[in-house]
């Protein structure tokens, strides 16, 4: 069985090889096919990137990083950049060109921007510095210098003027007070901007460089020199060219085509959930997939939320090809249709697992097994949710009969013979999908199909569209055949159940393959809308051309109004449910408008004040404040006479650098970083030190030597740089950084001599070093007082904030269950909102590894907050089902499932919300919670229909056709109160619990 990633890289590979492409015949795959065998991974995931889209990007970013390096050795361009031409590298190393060229230009413009604002405040601050001090006293003080740098001209070998100013000889207070004030004042807005804009934080970065120069250099000079950045300036700007030629001259990539591999490679990856599918059902009660299932989940959810900012800029972009922008914007609302069917088969298979863990992990913390032994202790280990858990054995007795895994174990074996031709042709379906992306895609200038080999590739992918349908419409009738013979012996000769009302697990197992039934029926309808569209683009789009942008006069109102690039509308897909935005927008509201405060009024001074307060101390203001206060600790030495000199012979301006992009918001993600860029920096500084003395042996530097090592350490750090995992970026930043400080300040200052030059070699690598562990005792002291927020309080705030999101959701679908029939329009936009919670949750997979880093005297470890996040997925999955599959229940199926689920009664309901409530409050505050809760909930749902009548239950009834959507339905309302009831217990054992009751209280 091959993994999605290997699937992904083979195909991968054949699109470089468009001459050697699968042949026509090959891309009609109706014959059968086995599953591939397992294959083990040769390489880690940080090594896998042998093939020939990632090694296109690589040689692209290598010979950016490369000519700007060269730009070190030679010697015209060394003597126009000045000292700092290495800084073209290091701009390289934070924004390679390995995008799109739309995208590179958008984050060039961003860098750009920053230091243009630096440089044009700088020029302010430096006006206004300036004039604070009399002309006479500048002039008499310019006249001592002339004559201190006479007497002096013979003790060094530097012009005697520049050493003394250098040295604070010009130094005025009333200058350096007008100068921290006002580039303070930008530094901290720049700060606040990194917090409150994500996107721009390289504005924020490269901002706070250039205000270092002036900051730094400004104070000492005797007069207004408004250029002083240029030395950074003018490299980093000759940086962006290099990389924006390269991005449009060496394997240009336009939004369309990065849309669409992204697009082919989700495709292959859902493909996978199929082999992992045939195997749950083929080894069930053995399943050993649960890890698989979750990677898989997590990888597919992180592919669209790559995708989905990539079709934000489609409409910008020009292309070459067979599918012009809007062409692949109707493609998004059909794969993400099958991206939520497929994800939905998966949680099913997951929730197995789950039930057969925690079915394990009941029955080994069986009370009453352990009461006796207890008894005879003296001291008892207290059990958290111990009244929960013994409500819970009670249900699980039930379970525990040989009949009800018999029956499930049954169900699945039936099912695994009955959808194999189902299953197989779902996976052809996802291999036309993924082999006409490919095709459409990797053929744009070269080995282009000729008319008639083009249509036979059409009219292949027809013919699987038509054998999916077959079998779409046989599978029905097949599965329900096979889970009647496997429980035949449960009816009678008339078809009739003949068991009571307290039996009905017995039918647990059918009621389960109904379920696996149904949601592999979905998932083929949504393959099915999502192929006949594929075609409908193959029909109408045979030939390529050049597509022009279509967007370009929206891009004022993306750029200031929004986040998100506008859509352009999809064609009409006839039958397939569309949400308007206003739609979407209804029912995202309704799931946010839970909160109804009583507002109390303030007079407008008292308001302001609060408001500037809490402008003051919230998160931005508090990061804010610390960038500031370790810019003036970091960047008073550069102003005093006693230490001007020092602070600018050892390239203070570093440390004040590291000092302020090493400052956290919080401990643990400070600890990390101050333990892997440290790293990062010895490794760094290694490696510019072999370079040099590889290049130069014990010269001063030979610029075809070093231009060759550099060839070589360019691919060396464009690899880490490109492939490395995201928690470890900046350490590889910060590493190559230090390389190229070490061959760059090691050559200027063989052959560009000036005032302040570190040396050469181990003397650069050493300065270095000290200077990154001096940034890093400055950001440590800033971050530590005062004490930083805790991260984990942090993750719980916002694990809490999902809670309560998903409260609304459920919420939402009671309100609107009377006529969930007229909200099948909403089906698009519960989606919507169900894949905005994964991706809120999967992006809290970092921080929550990270938590291990932390000194924290919060409950909430990593691994607490780790299983509530993966309970909140679950829930989050099954509300998602539930809302989704009832609005398709006719009203007499809905009428009938309220009434035996008690879904809407308010005992339940009430219930319902305060077990939330109580979780997500115990979740912000970290209170331990009540010893008795309305939990366990699904025994409660259980109970509530437990008289339910089984005397019409026959064979016939439960072949109809909505028996399915109502048994899905059930299955996901249980599930749903089952990761309720989990999440408490989840709670408790990190939380603890108050308020202990007896359980023995009787009534007298």
């Amino acid at each position: 069985m091959s993994t999605p990633r290997e699937t992904s890289d083979s195909t991968t590979e054949k699109e470089s090889n468009n001459g050697n492409s699968p042949t026509l015949q090959q891309t009609n795959t109706r014959t059968t096919t086995t599953p591939p065998s397992k294959k083990k991974r040769k390489l880690p995931p940080f090594l896998d990137h042998f093939n020939a889209r990632d090694l296109k990007i690589l040689f692209r970013c290598s010979v950016a990083f490369w000519v700007a390096s060269l730009l070190i050795v030679i010697e015209p361009t060394l003597r126009t950049f000045g000292n700092a031409t290495f800084f073209g590298c290091i701009v390289v190393m934070f924004l390679p060109p390995s995008g799109v060229v739309l995208i590179f230009i958008m984050g060039g413009f961003t860098m750009i921007l920053g230091m243009a604002l630096a440089w044009a405040w700088g020029v302010i601050a430096m006006k206004a510095a300036q004039a604070t001090r009399p002309q006479a006293e500048t002039q008499a003080r310019l006249q001592l210098l002339g004559q201190e740098a006479v007497r002096s001209a013979n003790s060094t070998a530097y012009p005697a003027a520049s050493v003394l100013v250098y040295d604070g000889f010009m130094l005025d207070t009333r200058v350096t007070v007008t100068f921290f004030c006002m580039l303070c004042l930008f530094v901290y807005f720049m700060a606040r901007l990194r917090i409150r804009a994500p996107k721009l934080a390289l504005t924020a970065i490269f901002a706070w460089i250039v205000t270092d120069v002036f900051l730094t250099i400004g104070p000492l000079l005797p007069s207004f020199q408004g250029t002083i950045p240029q030395v950074l300036i003018k490299p980093a700007a000759a940086a962006l060219a290099i990389s924006l030629a390269c991005s449009m001259f060496i394997f240009p990539e336009s939004t369309s085509h990065l849309t669409l591999f992204s697009m082919h490679k989700l495709v292959t990856a859902m493909s996978g959930s199929l082999d992992l599918t045939r195997g749950f059902l083929e080894n069930y009660p053995n399943t050993s997939h649960m890890e698989p299932m979750q990677a898989l989940r997590a990888g597919v959810l992180g592919g669209w939320a790559a995708l989905e900012p990539a079709m934000g800029f489609l409409s910008f972009d020009l292309s070459f090809g067979h599918w012009s922008a809007q062409d692949i914007t109707s493609l998004r609302e059909p794969i993400r249709r099958v991206m939520v069917a497929s994800m939905s088969l998966l949680a099913f298979e997951i929730l197995q697992g789950r039930s057969q863990e925690r079915m394990k992990q009941l029955s080994s913390n069986d009370i009453r097994s352990q009461e006796l032994a207890q008894a005879e202790e003296k001291e008892k280990k207290h059990m958290y949710g111990r009244h929960q858990v013994m409500q819970s054995l009670n249900l699980l007795d039930s379970l525990r009969e040989p009949e009800v895994g018999q029956s499930v174990s049954d169900s699945y074996h039936a099912l695994s013979q009955a959808s194999n031709p189902l299953l197989e042709a779902c996976k052809e379906a996802f291999q036309a999908i993924g082999h006409s992306i490919q095709e459409n895609n990797s053929r744009r200038w070269f080995g282009r199909l000729s008319a008639e080999d083009f249509a036979r590739m059409r009219q292949s992918h027809v013919d699987v569209l038509e054998h999916l349908r077959e079998e779409r419409a046989r599978f029905p009738n097949v599965a329900n055949e096979a889970l009647f013979a496997s429980h035949q012996h449960l009816f009678d000769s008339n078809g009739k159940f003949h068991g009571h009302a307290s039996q009905r697990h017995k039918l647990v197992g059918m009621f389960f393959g109904f379920n696996f039934e149904d949601r592999l029926l979905v998932l083929a309808s949504a393959l099915i809308r999502a192929l006949e569209q594929i075609t409908l683009l193959e029909k109408e789009r045979p030939t390529v051309r050049l597509w022009f942008p279509t967007g370009l006069r929206k891009f004022g109102a993306w750029a200031f109004g929004g986040s998100r690039a506008p859509a352009v509308a999809a064609p009409d897909l006839g039958d397939f449910p569309q949400a308007d935005k206003e739609t979407i927008g209804e029912v995202q509201q309704s799931f946010s408008s839970r909160v109804h405060k009583p507002v109390r009024k303030r007079n407008k001074i008292s308001a302001m004040i609060l408001g500037f307060g809490h402008w003051l101390s919230n998160e931005e203001g508090i990061f804010a404040m610390r960038i500031l206060i370790a810019t003036l600790a970091a960047g008073i030495p550069a102003v005093c006479r006693s230490s001007s000199g020092f602070y600018y012979r050892e390239k203070g301006l570093w440390a004040l650098i590291m000092a302020q992009t090493g400052t956290a918001s919080f401990s643990a993600e400070f600890n990390f970083a101050f333990v892997t860029r440290i790293a990062g920096t010895v490794a760094g500084g290694v490696l510019g030190m072999l370079g040099w003395y590889i290049g130069s042996g014990i010269g001063i530097g030979n610029p075809y030597g070093l231009g060759a090592v550099l060839a070589v350490y360019s691919v060396i750090l464009m690899w880490f740089r490109l492939y490395t995992p995201p928690p470890l970026i900046p350490a590889v930043m910060i590493g190559g950084a230090t390389v190229i400080l070490v061959i760059g300040y090691s050559y200027i200052d063989t052959h560009l001599p000036s005032y302040g030059n570190p040396g050469w070699g181990y003397e650069v690598f050493w300065r270095r070093t000290v200077l990154v562990i001096v940034g890093f005792a400055v950001s440590f002291v800033v971050t530590l007082l005062p004490w930083p927020s805790s991260l984990s309080r942090n993750i719980a705030r916002k694990l809490s904030g999902v809670l309560d999101n998903e409260a609304d959701h459920y919420a939402a679908l009671l309100s609107s269950w009377a006529d969930l029939d007229s909200h099948n329009r909403h089906t698009s936009a519960v989606e919507a909102v169900t894949v905005r919670l994964a991706a809120d949750l999967g992006a809290l997979s970092g921080p929550i590894a990270s938590l291990k880093f932390e000194l924290s005297s919060s409950v909430f470890d990593s691994q607490t907050c780790g299983r509530i996040k993966s309970i909140a997925e679950f829930i989050n999955y099954q509300l998602a089902h539930l809302h989704i599959r009832a609005a398709t229940l006719s009203p007499e199926l809905r009428r009938r499932f309220a009434i035996t689920s008690g879904i809407l009664d308010h005992r339940a309901i009430a219930d319902v919300m305060v077990v939330l409530g109580i979780v997500a409050q115990s979740l912000k505050t970290g209170d331990p919670l009540p010893a008795r809760l309305p939990t366990p909930l699904l025994k409660k749902c259980l109970e509530h229909g437990h008289g339910a009548d089984v005397e019409s239950l026959t064979i016939d009834v439960l072949k109809k056709e909505g028996i399915r959507g109502y048994t899905v339905c059930m299955s996901a309302y249980l599930g749903f109160l089952s990761g309720v009831d989990e999440l408490v217990l989840a709670l408790k054992e990190a939380v603890g619990e108050a308020h202990h009751i007896p359980d023995d209280l009787k009534y007298e």
